[in-house]
């Protein structure tokens, strides 16, 4: 290999291709909308593709014309959006990633990385990421789906909205009355029962507790009612060793759900649990902390990606924000979310949406006529605090 360095302008001419003329099951598309300061726009998209993929600030002895032109991104597209901001579109090599090994973290680390620093750039946002069949296959997507769903909750036929609970209030609660709360609910004819993002194992609430009681609940409820409840056990965790010997806890204990909160477990934790064949109970991914990430409309990642991905690595549900509740809602990004987890995509199963967050029985039917029937509708204070009890608000909410 040659180590003589090759002239700059020579470098940057092989920054720019056109997609046509580029392998389609060989390379991963970017697209990103990105503010400029005072620079050419030519040259930060330049830049951003230097800075993703084979580059530094200046070129090298070892980076050879050879490896620019095989490994490099290229952009192919370069558009205005409006004054100062770019829709800029790179299509990078995805054999630089092994998605077995390294997958969305290897990948994540580099396409939104430092680009996000570069001096060229006012701000930056990550819109979306095409994915070829030859690097999508290497991951699982959910085990369950939404039609494996609809059989664990009868729902396949008739198909309705599946309704679920949030045990409230979010943190305080002894096992003995999450298993009561659970148990009033499941009376109610509830399909679904969650923990709340905020509980996984305090020691006024242990897991092992937990679930033990809540599933006796459960089970008692089914023999009133002829209908078992499904009950997700949070266990997001630092380690993930920890986390799959709490998963195994839970099913050891007859538990029939799982969930994790895909910002702080990583998507790299929710595939572990979805490719591991000992866990044999479905997903459901809490997305608190997608504000801090996508929130801004021209910086970070945007939200709907980040229910793409999250369908990649093995999400069975996921939420997506509330039509009318209290958090920031955008009917366009909805809709989008909606088509994210429910399109027909490889051999990826559909995720079932999730919509939380200020949900009660008066505002569903609102709710439906944006999002339809294949969505999860959640309420916790929406059904927990219905005036006469929390199996009364069960049976509203499923009215």
């Amino acid at each position: 290999m040659s180590s003589e360095k090759i002239p700059e302008e020579k470098f940057r001419e092989l920054l720019w291709s056109d997609l046509g003329a580029l392998d389609p099951d060989k390379y991963i598309i970017a697209t990103y909308l990105a503010v400029i300061g005072p620079y050419p726009p030519k040259r930060v998209a330049e830049e951003a593709a230097i800075e993703n993929s084979t580059g530094t600030w200046t070129p090298v002895r070892y980076e050879t014309m050879e490896i620019r032109e095989k490994y490099s991104a290229k952009i192919v597209g370069l558009v205005n959006a409006r004054e100062n901001a770019y829709v800029i579109q790179l299509a990078i090599n995805g054999e630089n990633y092994d998605p077995e090994t390294g997958g969305l973290a290897n990948l994540l680390a580099d396409i939104a990385g430092n680009a996000y620093d570069l001096m060229y750039l006012e701000r930056l946002k990550l819109i979306d990421l095409h994915f070829p069949k030859s690097w999508a296959s290497a991951f699982p997507g959910p085990k369950f789906g939404i039609e494996g769903l609809r059989e664990l909750t009868g729902t396949k036929e008739y198909r309705r909205p599946i309704i679920g609970m949030i045990v409230k209030p979010n943190l305080g609660l002894d096992p003995k009355t999450v298993a009561e709360a659970a148990y009033e609910a499941a009376l109610g004819g509830i399909d679904f029962i969650k923990d709340d993002e905020a509980l996984v194992n305090p020691k006024y609430c242990p897991l092992d507790e937990r679930v033990v009681r809540v599933m006796e609940a459960l089970d008692k409820a089914k023999s009133e009612t002829g209908k078992m409840a499904l009950y997700a056990f949070n266990i997001t965790m630092d380690r993930q060793d920890k986390m799959m010997e709490a998963a195994d806890l839970v099913q050891e204990h007859g538990g029939n759900h799982l969930m994790v909160c895909w910002a702080y477990v990583g998507f790299g934790g929710i595939r572990r649990l979805a490719e591991d064949p000992s866990v044999k109970i479905p997903l459901h991914i809490h997305r608190c902390g997608h504000g801090a990430i996508s929130r801004v409309p021209d910086h970070g990642i945007d939200a709907v990606l980040i229910s793409k991905l999250g369908r990649m690595v093995g999400a069975d549900e996921m939420h997506a924000g509330a039509v009318e509740g209290k958090f920031h809602y955008d009917p366009a990004e909805m809709r989008r979310h909606m088509t994210v987890f429910r399109c027909e995509w490889y051999h990826i199963k559909p995720t079932l949406p999730t919509l939380s967050a200020g949900n009660h029985p008066g505002n569903i039917a609102p709710s439906l006529d944006i999002v339809g029937n294949d969505v999860m509708i959640l309420a916790g204070g929406g059904i927990i605090g219905h005036p006469i009890s929390t199996t009364a608000g069960a049976k509203a909410m499923m009215q």
